[in-house]
């Protein structure tokens, strides 16, 4: 085999090599410049990025990308890696990457967390798109050019969501989460990116106990709802996994770094057209409700 064919992978996910050691069969869901993402038989998602992206909970980071890869690219899977057309994705030797981020280090921090709540909703109001859900949290919906239905529906909605999490009402989170899961369009629906964020709120200002349970509810009525590739990042921030950006972001405001919490915030919200700015929002929003005494 030719080696310039051979792409070393320099980290991956824990849920990626599950993905590997158990898939029998996978296809191509999506393909772009840095990131690829492939589901399996069992509708799970794993995603090939550059080391650009980086990691991620279901990723595995490659110190060269693939080129031309399509959907109809052949795809051939093993235990370590796996035949992308003719590219070798060798995973044997990569290191692990923990997808967690440091949680607990928030929850005796109330007034450092509540202090970066204010900062991310002044960096939502300069940079969050006119269509984006968190035009919604930040109650500047007259700014807003959603379609009149998905407005209305999150008018209705959020408010229920975040009056669930503030009383940890499960009933409440989960009717409110199955309005607003698959709402909206893009790669992944708003509405889902505005629940990832609500979840990671969980994490951030509840007990590891209470945010499972509560985020494990919002996760199963909205994965039903949506499809392979967001269903993967809900169940993600179900277990309080998150891409590299928020681990960087939550670092910074256990450490009161206003100017890392910016540029981890920056690096969020340009995600997707709107994906960033939702799941920042409900992040946020959740933020000022504080934890549970």
């Amino acid at each position: 085999m030719n080696a310039d064919r051979r792409l070393r992978a320099r980290s991956i996910a824990p849920a990626a090599q599950h993905w590997l050691h158990s898939t029998q069969e996978a296809r191509v869901l999506y393909a772009f410049e840095a990131v690829v993402n492939l589901v399996n038989q069992d509708a799970q998602v794993l995603s090939l990025v550059d080391a650009r992206i980086g990691d991620g909970p279901f990723s595995i980071v490659l110190e060269d990308f693939p080129q031309g890869t399509q959907a109809e690219s052949r795809l051939l899977v093993f235990e370590n890696g796996l035949w992308l057309d003719d590219w070798l994705i060798d995973a044997d030797s990569a290191p692990q990457w923990h997808p967690v981020p440091a949680w607990a280090a928030l929850h005796t921090m109330p007034d450092t967390v509540a202090h970066a709540a204010g900062e991310l909703s002044l960096l939502l109001q300069q940079y969050a798109p006119e269509d984006s859900l968190a035009r919604i949290v930040l109650l500047d919906a007259g700014t807003s050019t959603l379609p009149v239905r998905i407005q209305q529906l999150a008018e209705q909605n959020i408010p229920q969501l975040l009056e669930g999490i503030r009383s940890q009402d499960a009933n409440r989170i989960q009717a409110a989460a199955r309005k607003l899961a698959g709402v909206g369009p893009g790669l992944t629906p708003a509405g889902d990116d505005l629940l990832l964020g609500s979840m990671y709120g969980l994490w951030a200002t509840q007990p590891a106990s209470a945010a499972s349970e509560l985020a494990e509810g919002m996760a199963d009525v909205a994965i039903e709802r949506t499809h392979a590739l967001s269903a993967a990042w809900l169940a993600a921030g179900a277990r309080g996994e998150a891409a590299q950006p928020w681990h960087q972001l939550i670092a910074a405001i256990a450490s009161s770094d206003g100017a890392a919490l910016q540029a981890a915030a920056l690096r969020i919200l340009p995600t997707g057209h709107t994906s960033g700015a939702d799941a920042l929002a409900g992040f946020m929003a959740v933020l000022q409700q504080g934890g549970t005494a």
